[in-house]
Parts: C-alpha cells; sequence; structure tokens
C-alpha cells in the first residue's frame, strides 16, 4: 500500500511538471498586483491574477482550458504597466532588473518564441531606419555628388537584407515568426522596400486573402487592426460592389470557426454600414445568414441577417429595465404584434382559443408588442391569458424588434427547450402545431 501511495504521488509529481508554467522574476515590482490575460478576437480572459512576493516573482501555470493556448498574452499591473509577449507550451523566464520595463529591458530566458520575436523587431526596426535615413540623403543630392552613389548601393544593400530577412522569416515555423507577418501588414511592408503603392496594396490584400493563418490572427491582439485595414484596402482595390462582395465571402469561408466567422461578420457589416453600402449590407448579411456559422450575433449583425436564423439561439427578450423576459428552458410561442393590426388580432385569437391546447403540449406564449401607448396596450393586452405580454413603448425601432429582426407584424418564432428558433413564421397555421 505505501509503495501504491509513492508511485501515486511520484504520478501526480509527474502531472504538474507537463503544466506550462512561466517564471517572472522583476525585482522593482514587489508586492504590486497583477494580472494575466491572453487574447481572443478582441476579447481578453483573464488567466490569473495575484500579488507578486517579496522579491517580485510570480509563477503562472497554464492549465484545463488554457493549456493548449498559443499566441499573444498581457501581463499588467494595477497602475497599466506592463507587456505583452508570446505563449506557445514553453516554460520559460522572464527577468528585468529595470524600474521602468520596455521590449529591450526584458530578457526571455529559454523561450526561442520571445527570443526571436525581439531580436527580429530590433533588427527590422534599425534596417528600416537605416533606408528611411538613405531615402532622405538621396533625395537632398543628385546623381552626380559623391554621396549619392554611396547612398545609392548601401539602399540596394538594405533592401538585399530585407528580402534575405523575409524570407528566412517566411521559412520559420515559430508563432512568432507569423506575428512579424502580421507587424508587416499593419506597417504596410511589402516584398521589396521599393514597391510602389499599388503592388504593396496587392500583396497585403492576397496575404490575408490566401496565406494569413486565421488562428493565429485571432490570438494576436491585432484581430481587429487587421480585418478593419484589410477592409480598406478593399475600398482602395475594388470599383463596385459587386467585386468587394466576391472578396468577403473569400475572406468569410477561410475563417476557421463559428466564433471567428461571427466576429469577422460583424465587423464587416459595420465597416459598410459606416460607408453607407446599405445594398452590400443587406446582400452580405442574406450570405451570412445561410451559413449556419453565426454564433450570438450582436444588434448590427442580425439587423443585416434580417433577424435571428432558424438553428439559432434566441435571443433575450427584455423590459425596459433589462430583465430577461422569458424562460428559455421551455418551449416557447414568441409573436410580435402590433395593437390595431386586424392580420395581429387574428393569430392573436388563435393563440387565445388554442392556449390551453398548447400549454398541455409544452408550449408558453409570449408576446411583444410594438406599441407606444401605454394604455392601449394594457387595455388591448389585457384579454389575454398568458402571463408575459410586453411592450418596451418604443416602437419597431425598440431592441427587442430590431434583435429579432423584426419588420412587419405580425411575426411568429417557435422556441425550443434549448432556446433554439425551430421556426419564424408571418401565421401560426404554418407552424402546424395547433392540430
Amino acid at each position: 500500500m505505501k509503495f501504491f501511495l509513492v508511485l501515486f504521488i511520484a504520478f501526480l509529481g509527474m502531472l504538474s511538471v507537463k503544466c506550462q508554467t512561466i517564471n517572472i522574476e522583476l525585482k522593482h515590482f514587489p508586492a504590486k498586483d497583477y494580472m494575466y490575460l491572453i487574447v481572443h478576437g478582441n476579447k481578453f480572459d483573464t488567466v490569473a491574477h495575484g500579488k507578486m512576493d517579496k522579491a517580485g516573482k510570480a509563477n503562472l501555470v497554464f492549465k484545463d482550458k488554457f493549456k493548449n493556448y498559443k499566441g499573444m498574452s498581457r501581463f499588467i499591473f494595477s497602475d497599466g504597466s506592463g507587456f505583452d509577449f508570446i505563449v506557445n507550451r514553453e516554460n520559460f523566464r522572464i527577468l528585468s532588473t529595470k524600474e521602468v520595463l520596455n521590449g529591450e529591458n526584458i530578457q526571455f530566458i529559454n523561450s526561442p518564441e520571445n527570443e526571436y520575436l525581439k531580436s527580429q523587431s530590433i533588427q527590422k526596426q534599425k534596417l528600416l531606419q537605416k533606408e528611411q535615413l538613405a531615402s532622405a540623403v538621396l533625395a537632398l543630392y543628385n546623381e552626380k555628388d559623391t554621396l549619392y552613389t554611396v547612398f545609392k548601393e548601401e539602399q540596394q544593400h538594405l533592401n538585399e537584407q530585407y528580402k534575405t530577412l523575409k524570407n528566412l522569416n517566411e521559412k520559420n515555423s515559430l508563432y512568432a515568426a507569423r506575428m512579424m507577418e502580421i507587424f508587416d501588414f499593419l506597417i504596410g511592408n511589402s516584398d521589396d522596400l521599393h514597391d510602389d503603392v499599388d503592388k504593396k496594396i496587392t500583396q497585403a490584400n492576397n496575404f490575408v486573402i490566401s496565406k494569413l493563418n486565421m488562428d493565429d490572427l485571432y490570438t494576436s491582439m491585432y484581430w481587429n487592426d487587421v480585418l478593419n485595414n484589410w477592409f480598406n484596402l478593399q475600398l482602395q482595390l475594388n470599383k463596385d460592389d459587386a467585386e468587394l462582395f466576391t472578396n468577403l465571402q473569400q475572406l468569410a469561408v477561410r475563417m476557421k470557426s463559428n466564433v471567428q466567422y461571427t466576429s469577422f461578420a460583424e465587423i464587416m457589416v459595420k465597416q459598410l454600414d459606416k460607408i453607407g453600402k446599405d445594398g452590400l449590407v443587406s446582400t452580405f448579411g442574406a450570405y451570412i445568414a445561410k451559413s449556419g456559422k453565426i454564433e450570438q450575433p450582436d444588434h448590427y449583425l442580425l439587423a443585416a441577417m434580417g433577424g435571428p436564423q432558424i438553428g439559432m439561439a434566441a435571443p433575450d427578450l427584455l423590459y425596459a429595465s433589462g430583465k430577461n423576459v422569458f424562460n428559455k428552458n421551455q418551449k416557447t410561442i414568441l409573436i410580435f404584434y402590433e395593437t390595431g393590426c386586424n392580420n395581429c388580432d387574428n393569430e392573436i385569437n388563435l393563440l387565445i382559443g388554442n392556449y390551453q391546447e398548447l400549454q398541455k403540449k409544452g408550449y408558453e406564449v409570449v408576446s411583444a408588442a410594438s406599441d407606444v401607448d401605454v394604455a392601449e396596450h394594457e387595455k388591448n393586452a389585457g384579454r389575454f391569458p398568458w402571463k408575459k405580454k410586453f411592450s418596451d413603448y418604443k416602437g419597431p425601432a425598440g431592441v427587442n424588434f430590431t434583435s429579432y429582426g423584426v419588420i412587419g407584424t405580425p411575426t411568429i418564432f417557435i422556441i425550443d427547450e434549448k432556446g433554439i428558433i425551430t421556426g419564424r413564421y408571418a401565421r401560426i397555421g404554418d407552424a402546424n402545431i395547433l392540430n
């Protein structure tokens, strides 16, 4: 028995060793409160929070849902200072003996990822600074001057160095190499330092459309920046909406998960709306609505899609106070209507007449009106036998009509006991649940 216990304890020790651990040593930050965050798209998740010990040390351990994370992360103190670094299944140390932290005075021990990102960033920055200097000198001298020839040769030499650096980075399998490519895209670097603007735009577009790994981008901290910049490139590249729509489709199919797809769609819809392309918003909205990949969309995206689609989770239905109106753990018939609308009255009367039978089948009825007059709404809704009858008195512009994409009344949603929309109708008879 004792032997078994020893083996079990040893086994637990082996498991703890396998957990990714990052040791942080910052001697000038003793007893400081910190948070450690990782990123997905434009959202940060808290992995750990605590207080540095008296020596300015802390240990970060990755386990459970965070243990396979690959991407950028942020270590931040309560005063807002801190630093970013890569996590990719490495056990390593982070050291600094300085009172003010920056990219140059932070050391990464036993982390090829962060060592590469730091060294390549410094090397490329110096190379680009030299090239800027050479270009400035060449602008001041003519071809007959001795200095012109010297700096022209230097400029060519720098360009060769740049190409070599870029080619080696492309062949490197580290996540840090992918980050360098993302940085190049954001600052407008192309394959050659002397490419003209049109060539740079074309190369940048091709990089995002054909090469960029969306998983890598999603954990890079630059998800929104890259997608917004790519959209702006489209406005420079494309002369008509048809070509822009084709490129939107081309990038949409490269989104690897439903969460990424939804976030991408939300960003694009907002950009299209901002520049007044209402027709393209509707076209793109109809396209993504058919994808089956939209999860928990925001109001902008729901409006573009014409509301939530069959198979999607039903949005919350809110009182003016923000409280949810109905229980999505029960089968529900949700009817949007307007008092005084004849077709609405016909459907409501059918629901009233069949209410007891619907309850026997496990359905509850919830009604949401576009009424703006409180007295009129209360008088009409007083005859409904169900308890949850609602209006926020903001008309069809209210948050509920918007989040459900309701334009005309009546509109009826059938929602199952898991909160999933199984049908959307203009008439309850079409749902085949009254039979």
